[in-house]
């Protein structure tokens, strides 16, 4: 309600909008638009890139490491995640480069009566690969129907291959990888198992005899190969792993290709897709829509670098752009939804795709899941912003009720973004008959132009990226229900957005209300008289609302971002100049709470992290719990460094040994003055050497800061006088009349006091009022240099900020700080990575930024240091050579 009390009807959240009747648009970045298409690739004249074969295609190893087959099948290639260069893998150049662990040359018999070795008859015939794939043991497993089996590379163990026979085998089309370490073989719409000991599976005789009986069945054992044809119509093409034992299935011809689900036990799962057909599906979302052709044989799953779900990638037949489907499983099945992304492809020529597994990433291409073949090189398989847009669309909104008959509509206010190019208009209806309103013809309102205060309503700033709110006072909207209509057009490429619409009633007429009723008497100047003074009722209304909401200028949670820093001005809070919005607003909720404990320990962790943490993470949980940022996993610390005071040495004594252990130590003398001759004495009986004393005897009371403390420390100790003189037997009549210690006391408890006092107190003075923020390095798997300095400086100024004037802070990094024989582990220190052995930073390290590893001279974490080779996971099945 504004000051006049005039109410609105809005459309605000998603729901409202799809809600409402339209054609052609839908709900996308927090906005209603015009409909996104998907911009296709048109060739002209040009001819259809080959199908990709058996031997297309690659797979990743843990390591990033791409291989391939050679287009003739006698190479595989290797590209090398360090170089980026694709080279030969095998055979190698050098002699025997080429062997096969069981596979050799064919031999000539020995003549007969000699004891000679058989020589070869000839130079060993050249093995030709049909297939590639890489198990999750981390074995790289080749097809070859010409060798009749299988060619098993380790790469773990390295070696030469093994050769796997299997007389029989069928022609491979696609090799699969399986959960369970195995792997299909897909061939004429078969898939045949092979085990996680990469033996082909035999199938159990159907009976047995009395001899040779039946075995059991193992329980849950898949069978030895899978039929897919049921699962689509049309020939299969192609087939993907899935989690869970399922297959996903290519099927069909290039004009109507189909995808199907399938498990081990032949159980087919729903698909739920836009159209019958691929081609329909993208054909529908095309800008054009014209007929689409895909590539029958080019099928891949993409999975992301995080999260749930994972993407299905197909080609065009012409081989200039692929085409992506998001996809998730739900109760009723796999669920397919085409993404609108434009993915060209370059000089590609049917030479396959590879995707990267589940969490893995690349860093020389980090927003890259999946790669496609070129003539040269594997190339990142990325998109590129190519936006796409119906041209125009409509939307009915609900029909609204004013509850009041012969209702006078006043203003629509919409936020919105409008680009060059579009344009929104907008058309009314109203009636005091519900029923009729459907019948009373669409009458258009005045154009929309931009409010000229902003946002109409007070204290309000539009969060749309350049948005606007437009508005229009309403001409033709009279009754007690209304009901609007929008119209959007673009140009096909830009599309104007809305983000909420409100529409404002009754009307406060300054023609009706302050003006004389003579005002009134002639029907069309008094509609042009209403219309002019509703001019001047709008600008006057926003200043009255601004007057009655300025209540909310003094909450953090309603003032506008430009008024936050005058507001905190009122707290004595200053904002660094890059603190977002949202991070002020908690800043000012919690401010009782930081001055508080400004100076603290809590307050000084507490105003480190907040400087530390980037603006995506939410700092509402640290200031509402300060106290608990020390237990927070992986957070910053703060080292008091009193508490690293070195350990004294094992041969020095202690209070436990006795009086007479230490007159023994000090070769009978009982003095603890540190004369230049008593030192050396002191230093090996005590392990340190004592203050105190010194001071007390060189120094006047009023100058001896030592015995003030000595005096303290006996008062928190004993609390009252009487208790201190029953454990020493001593009668002094108040802490202030007790001298420092200056030869050994003859009272076992005078003599432990004392040394406690010398060897933690006094020794731990050296580091008292200093302490260290110890930063962790961040978990992500690529690091900004820069943006790690940016933050250390934002911690240090806050740092500088709140400590106390006497104290001394040091900003370190965690790996920094791991020294053997010093890290306190388990309480303040985390063992870092290091910046050099973050695999982030290997091309940094790779341009000497960072200093090699010398033994003695530079520190753990902070010299490039070559990764070990990680071991083998524990449940690898090994090969029997």
């Amino acid at each position: 309600m504004d000051a006049n009390g005039s109410r609105y009807h809005a459309l605000v959240t998603q729901r409202d909008w799809e809600a409402c009747a339209s054609d052609h648009l839908s709900w996308q970045r927090d906005q209603f638009a015009l409909r996104p298409l998907l911009f296709e690739f048109k060739v002209s004249g040009g001819t259809a890139a080959p199908e990709p074969g058996s031997r297309e295609g690659g797979v990743f190893d843990a390591f990033g490491n791409l291989y391939s087959l050679s287009p003739d099948g006698r190479r595989i290639l290797v590209r090398s995640t360090g170089s980026g260069l694709l080279s030969d893998f095998w055979p190698l150049a050098a002699p025997g480069g080429g062997d096969v662990e069981g596979l050799g040359a064919p031999t000539t018999p020995a003549p007969s009566g000699d004891f000679k070795p058989r020589l070869p008859a000839g130079p060993r015939p050249v093995t030709v690969l049909d297939a590639l794939t890489l198990t999750t043991g981390h074995y790289l497993v080749a097809a070859s129907q010409a060798a009749a089996g299988l060619l098993i590379f380790d790469l773990h163990g390295a070696g030469p291959p093994l050769f796997q026979p299997w007389p029989g085998m069928p022609a491979p089309e696609s090799l699969l990888a399986l959960q369970d370490g195995g792997l299909a073989l897909l061939a004429g719409g078969w898939l045949h198992r092979v085990g996680p000991d990469l033996r082909p599976c035999v199938a159990r005789p159907s009976g047995g005899t009395a001899f040779h009986p039946e075995p059991a069945a193992l329980p849950g054992e898949p069978p030895c190969r899978l039929d897919l044809r049921p699962t689509t119509t049309g020939t299969v093409n192609a087939c993907a792993a899935l989690p869970d034992c399922r297959f996903l299935v290519l099927a069909g011809s290039d004009a109507a290709l189909t995808l199907g689900v399938i498990d081990w036990a032949g159980v087919l799962a729903p698909v739920s897709l836009e159209a019958a057909t691929l081609n329909a599906a993208i054909q529908a979302a095309s800008a054009d829509g014209g007929a689409v052709l895909l590539s029958a044989r080019s099928l891949l799953v993409e999975w992301p670098a995080s999260g749930e779900g994972f993407a299905v990638v197909v080609l065009a037949a012409s081989g200039d752009q692929a085409f992506r489907f998001g996809a998730t499983w739900s109760s009723a099945g796999l669920q397919l939804t085409l993404l609108r992304d434009f993915i060209p492809l370059r000089r590609y020529a049917g030479g396959g795709l590879a995707a990267l597994a589940r969490g893995q990433v690349l860093h020389r291409f980090a927003s890259a899941r999946a790669f496609y073949f070129t003539p040269a090189a594997w190339v990142p398989l990325l998109k590129l912003p190519r936006p796409r847009c119906e041209r125009e669309g409509w939307l009915e909104g609900p029909v609204w009720d004013s509850a009041t008959p012969d209702c006078v509509w006043h203003r629509v206010a919409l936020d919105a973004r409008r680009p060059p190019g579009s344009r929104v208009s907008l058309q009314s209806r109203a009636s005091d008959d519900r029923a009729g309103l459907a019948l009373q013809p669409w009458l258009d309102e005045p154009m929309l132009l931009p409010h000229p205060g902003g946002p109409e309503l007070p204290w309000r700033t539009l969060d749309l990226c350049e948005g606007e709110t437009l508005t229009c006072l309403l001409q033709a909207a009279r009754g007690q229900w209304l009901q609007l209509r929008l119209s959007f057009s673009g140009d096909g490429q830009q599309s104007p957005g809305v983000a909420a619409l409100r529409a404002w009633y009754p009307r406060f007429s300054y023609l009706k209300d302050y003006l004389p009723a003579v005002y009134r008497s002639d029907p069309p100047s008094s509609r042009f008289t209403e219309r002019f003074l509703a001019l001047f009722e709008g600008e006057f209304t926003r200043w009255e609302d601004r007057i009655a909401a300025a209540q909310l200028l003094l909450d953090a949670r309603t003032a506008p971002p430009e008024t936050l820093a005058w507001l905190a001005n009122w707290l004595a809070l200053v904002f660094d100049g890059s603190t977002p919005p949202q991070r002020r607003r908690a800043l000012l909720r919690h401010a009782f709470r930081s001055h508080a404990r400004r100076g603290t320990v809590p307050g000084l962790l507490l105003a480190a992290t907040l400087a530390w943490e980037p603006e995506s993470v939410d700092v509402e949980p640290f200031l509402a719990d300060p106290e608990g940022l020390p237990e927070r996993v992986h957070g910053l610390r703060l080292q008091e460094l009193f508490g690293l005071t070195a350990p004294l040495p094992a041969s020095a004594w202690r209070p436990a040994q006795g009086r007479a252990a230490l007159l023994d130590a000090l070769k009978g003398d009982a003095a603890l003055l540190a004369t230049p001759a008593r030192v050396p004495v002191l230093q090996a009986a005590l392990g340190f050497v004592p203050r105190s004393a010194q001071e007390d005897a060189g120094l006047p009371l009023v100058c001896a800061p030592l015995r003030q403390r000595w005096q303290d420390f006996l008062a928190r100790r004993w609390r009252r006088i009487a208790a201190l003189n029953a454990a020493w037997g001593s009668a002094f009549k108040g802490f202030d009349d007790i001298a420092c210690v200056s030869a050994v006391p003859a009272s076992a408890a005078e003599l432990s006091d004392w040394y406690r006092f010398e060897a933690r107190v006094i020794r731990g003075l050296a580091n008292a009022h200093r302490f260290r923020v110890v930063l962790p390095l961040p978990g992500d798997a690529l690091l900004d240099l820069d943006d790690l300095n940016r933050r250390r400086a934002a911690v240090a100024r806050a740092i500088e900020r709140d400590k106390p004037a006497h104290t001394v802070a040091e900003i370190r990094f965690g790996f920094e700080l791991f020294r053997v024989g010093e890290a306190r582990l388990g309480q303040d220190t985390r063992l870092e990575l290091g910046l050099t052995r973050r695999p982030g930073l290997a091309a940094l390290a790779s341009r000497s930024i960072w200093p090699p590893m010398l033994v003695g001279e530079r520190d753990l974490g902070g010299a490039e240091l070559t990764n070990p080779r990680p071991l083998p996971p524990p449940d690898r099945v090994g090969l029997d050579r």
